[in-house]
């Protein structure tokens, strides 16, 4: 059986949930990515990843567009088991979610009284619906990214109480827990040579009613609290941090064997 003295920042798959508001790097993190890769292009903003080796595949938005997602998602399954694939991006589950509504309410005709959905059953499927291709995607031996857009829940008073990823009924707090990375992507005001600049980053901690975690940082906080929205970059922090600590745990053991 595996043991965890040999797992290293190298030997496992690394998979990220970034979520945030519109605009503010999550895409760009994702065009980061290493190469080959996928991209599920539901919002249309390839241009991000222009110049780079990404496949990709965008859908209509009408239930057709999510049977073309299903027949791409087997595609894309096959080819990360053929090892073509080294990168799988779902770029966002906003887009992904509506994709889901329009199956929906082609499978079920029944509507509510102004001719929309019914919470308790177009919701329901399309919860089910993208329960199922998330986990299908998120296990997919490869490094994975799922971008989603933020909802923010407030109190009675206006007071923020939470920012979660925009799913579903509790797709909001079960699909973050599959990942390893949970990232808030946001921008940061910051002075370069004397004149105010905008630095898109990403924050790994929970900060107030924003909750991100990063298992890859751990208890030795091998990443900052807001890292560069960087693939290589991140990784480059997390091998320079190790092998800071690596150095000073042999400095210490070996003071030990000089008493």
């Amino acid at each position: 059986m595996p043991n965890a003295k040999d797992v290293t920042l190298h030997s496992e798959w690394k998979k990220f949930h970034v979520m945030g508001d519109y605009g503010t790097g999550k895409s760009v993190f994702g065009s980061s990515f290493p190469t080959p890769g996928y991209v599920f292009d539901f919002d249309e903003g390839i241009e991000t990843y222009r110049g780079l080796d990404f496949d990709y595949d965008q859908f209509e938005m009408s239930w057709k567009g999510w049977v073309d997602f299903e027949r791409a998602l087997k595609e894309v399954v096959k080819k990360v088991k053929e090892g073509k694939y080294v990168s799988v991006i779902v770029d966002s589950t906003t887009t992904m979610g509506e994709l889901a509504m329009e199956r929906a309410l082609q499978l079920d005709p029944k509507r509510s009284a102004t001719g929309g959905p019914i919470w308790n059953v177009h919701y329901q499927m399309v919860r089910n619906l993208m329960e199922g291709k998330l986990r299908q995607i998120v296990s997919l031996p490869c490094n994975i990214l799922v971008n989603s857009h933020i909802s923010i829940q407030r109190d009675d008073d206006g007071n923020v109480l939470r920012v979660e990823p925009l799913l579903v009924g509790q797709l909001s707090s079960i699909v973050p827990g599959w990942f390893s990375e949970v990232y808030y992507a946001t921008t940061r005001r910051i002075s370069v040579g004397g004149k105010m600049d905008t630095q898109f980053v990403l924050q790994t901690i929970s900060i107030g009613p924003v909750k991100a975690r990063s298992r890859y940082s751990g208890k030795l906080r091998l990443l900052d609290d807001f890292v560069p929205n960087d693939f290589n970059l991140l990784i480059k922090q997390m091998e320079e941090r190790e092998k800071q600590q690596q150095k000073k745990k042999g400095e210490k053991n070996g003071k030990k064997k000089d008493k």
